[in-house]
């Protein structure tokens, strides 16, 4: 899945199934075959297609072999790569969870000429291949009829939501520890000598550490009006360093003031 796109590419199978009586045929008058295998340009077929596909090219489907079966039933199983759009929600990245939809319906056939039933209660996940960054839940479908304001005919379509878990191990280890242990080195600034020179320059290279991290979660990560929950704690953390640095300054500055300086104001006294 590619986040900042908010692209979904998938490898799937698609079966379809329909029946066609003027293709059926009596196997015992032609010695039992049940079925043979046809090219599928041969036979008509449903116009499916993906609707919230994402692809710029608009290819269609493979021209595999179809199964046809005596009794008119037509198989046709197809490999097919798509790319989907998918609205990403990353307000709990990288503890966050996706939802993207898979919309199948016919193009120019409405529900009175063509409905569409899926076969299953969700898609079959017995090949799936695991990603390394996304763990699958599980794939149920749903069969929707819409009714578009320009003709009365319902259009069913099937949409199968395909549910994503992220592996949040990987940006643990090379996002979130490396913050926190960086960010535990501004409080020592502190304990460092007034005149080591260092408590500035320690303050200012913990919050340029975490400002690169920080761009590398903002390069990742689609621009949108939520802010995902490892921002907010890089956001959190550099504004305690910064007050952090800026009261080391504080210090150091009343620390150096010399014998020529201003006198402590009244109300600073006790």
């Amino acid at each position: 899945q590619d986040e900042r796109n908010q692209v979904l590419t998938s490898y799937l199978w698609v079966r379809q199934v329909w029946r066609d009586a003027f293709l059926a045929w009596d196997k015992d008058a032609y010695g039992g075959i049940d079925s043979i295998r046809v090219p599928s340009s041969y036979v008509w077929r449903p116009d499916i297609v993906l609707y919230n596909k994402a692809d710029e090219q608009l290819s269609g489907p493979t021209d595999t072999n179809v199964v046809l079966r005596s009794d008119g039933r037509i198989v046709w199983d197809t490999p097919a790569i798509t790319k989907s759009s998918c609205k990403v929600d990353v307000s709990f990245f990288p503890f966050d969870g996706q939802r993207c939809h898979l919309t199948f319906g016919s193009w120019t056939y409405d529900g009175n000429q063509v409905d569409l039933h899926h076969g299953l209660e969700a898609g079959n996940l017995a090949d799936f291949v695991e990603n390394v960054e996304w763990e699958v839940l599980g794939m149920p479908a749903t069969r929707n009829v819409v009714t578009y304001g320009c003709c009365s005919e319902p259009y069913p379509d099937i949409t199968y939501t395909l549910l994503l878990k992220r592996r949040a191990s990987f940006y643990i280890f090379n996002l979130l520890l490396p913050c926190i242990l960086i960010s535990l080195l501004a409080p020592l600034g502190f304990y460092l000598p007034a005149d080591s020179g260092e408590k500035v320059s320690l303050g200012v290279t913990v919050l340029l550490a975490l400002t690169v991290f920080q761009l590398l979660v903002a390069e990742s990560m689609p621009p949108a009006e939520s802010v995902p929950l490892i921002g907010k704690y890089y956001i959190a953390t550099m504004t305690m360093i910064t007050a952090s640095t800026a009261l080391t300054i504080f210090i150091m500055s009343i620390h150096h003031c010399g014998p020529g300086a201003r006198p402590v104001p009244r109300w600073a006294r006790r």
